[in-house]
């Protein structure tokens, strides 16, 4: 059993020492801090009901698992559908444009008339050069004269390549 204390003595005391001037001071701050105390225990009992209310929120939204609702999974696919739509479009017109630019070069194959001429250039001096094979041949096999017409048809064939680069330069500036 809980024992019942008798404060009488220490209420009667404490009144003494009140009406004692020199205590006025050491009243006021029994008086604030009694005060101090009330506003402490209220702080206290605010936080831990703060606590608990976090600790039920938190617990909640640990078993809270992110829903989309079925109007947002539409507006979503929707959304999707629209965009490979537009890219399909955007790919099947630039088909159509290579498709068009195709037949309208009649299944040519376009090349540079520098290339053109440097092909010809090089095709006539292998045929000179497959001449002059001949006509070597035909003299002596092992004669300085097959050297002289390899050098000749290598002259033939670079002065050609230049000239078909270097001309075209020449007329470009002059028009």
């Amino acid at each position: 059993m809980k024992k019942k204390f008798d404060f009488s003595a220490e209420i009667a005391e404490a009144e003494s020492v009140k009406a004692n001037p020199k205590n006025e001071h050491l009243e006021e701050e029994k008086r604030l801090l009694d005060i101090n105390a009330q506003e402490l225990a209220k702080l206290n009992d605010n936080v831990f009901k703060l606590r608990t209310e976090v600790e039920s929120l938190s617990g909640s939204i640990r078993k809270c698992k992110p829903v989309i609702s079925k109007e947002m999974q539409k507006l979503a696919v929707e959304f999707g559908a629209r965009l490979l739509c537009d890219f399909l479009s955007q790919i099947e017109s630039k088909c159509k444009e290579a498709e068009r630019r195709m037949k309208k070069s009649g299944n040519a194959i376009n090349i540079p008339a520098t290339a053109f001429y440097i092909t010809i250039i090089i095709l006539i001096a292998l045929s000179s050069f497959f001449v002059s094979m001949i006509v070597a041949n035909v003299e002596i096999l092992h004669s300085s004269l097959i050297w002289k017409t390899v050098a000749i048809c290598a002259l033939i064939a670079i002065s050609g390549t230049v000239m078909a680069i270097i001309v075209p330069k020449i007329l470009d500036k002059w028009t």
